[in-house]
């Protein structure tokens, strides 16, 4: 890949990481302290950091911060300076994934924490992902889903999509069981992210002919300034 590593000047503490065969310029942040306000505990995901997991993410001690600007250098840059903003930022964030790969094989590691995706990852789920369960794109890292039980059936939304170039998802009071809405939204996010799929408001989606909803443009539950399709279940 033709990698070079070296110490930003002035900076302590900062690595300049080159990949040649990407023109991308990375930078990775070491940080002798926790992240402050427990905030990577209190993001832990709800299927893919509790138990022991979270016990160990709450014992970290230090921090490396990962930062892959979408940005190219050399012959690289021609070749995405025609390509939309989404395909561009899927670039660099194969790269942020490919550096976060082989970070995680650091001795001492607890864990992993998604600020584009708010949330918090343990070891068993970073090492799925880093040994390929989840597709050669380590996605996961980027976009998740999150539950929440109401009076009828379960409510969902994606993270981490805005970050990706597109609308986030959301649905409420779905009839499936937990476990199909999730995979029902991480499987849509795939899509959107990897096949670079677009959607529209009234537009019906769904993966196979049997399974058809209606997408309804609103703003996003967590944040109402960002767009997103409420999935009609």
């Amino acid at each position: 890949f033709g990698v070079a590593v070296e110490p930003v000047a002035g900076k302590e503490g900062i690595l300049e990481v080159r990949i040649a065969k990407f023109g991308a310029i990375a930078f990775l942040t070491l940080i002798d302290a926790p992240v402050p306000d427990h905030e990577a505990e209190s993001n832990a995901h709800q299927l893919y950091c509790q138990g022991e997991d979270r016990d160990r993410i709450s014992t970290h001690k230090a921090q490396i911060l990962v930062a892959v600007p979408p940005e190219f250098t050399g012959d690289a840059a021609e070749q995405v300076a025609d390509l939309s903003a989404p395909q561009t930022q899927l670039i660099a964030a194969r790269v942020h994934g490919m550096l976060t790969m082989a970070l995680s094989r650091l001795p001492g590691l607890v864990g992993y924490y998604s600020g584009s995706a708010a949330a918090t990852f343990g070891l068993p789920f970073l090492h799925q992902v880093v040994t390929g369960q989840f597709g050669s794109t380590p996605w996961p890292l980027w976009v998740s889903a999150w539950l929440r039980p109401e009076a009828e059936g379960f409510s969902g939304y994606t993270h981490g999509l805005w970050a990706m170039g597109h609308p986030e998802l959301q649905v409420v009071n779905a009839s499936i069981s937990p476990e199909d809405l999730f995979m029902y939204l991480m499987d849509t996010s795939a899509y959107l992210v990897l096949e670079e799929g677009e959607f529209a408001d009234g537009q019906s989606t769904g993966r196979n002919a049997e399974e058809l909803f209606t997408l309804h443009a609103e703003p996003w539950v967590v944040d109402q300034s960002v767009p997103a399709f409420r999935i009609g279940m």
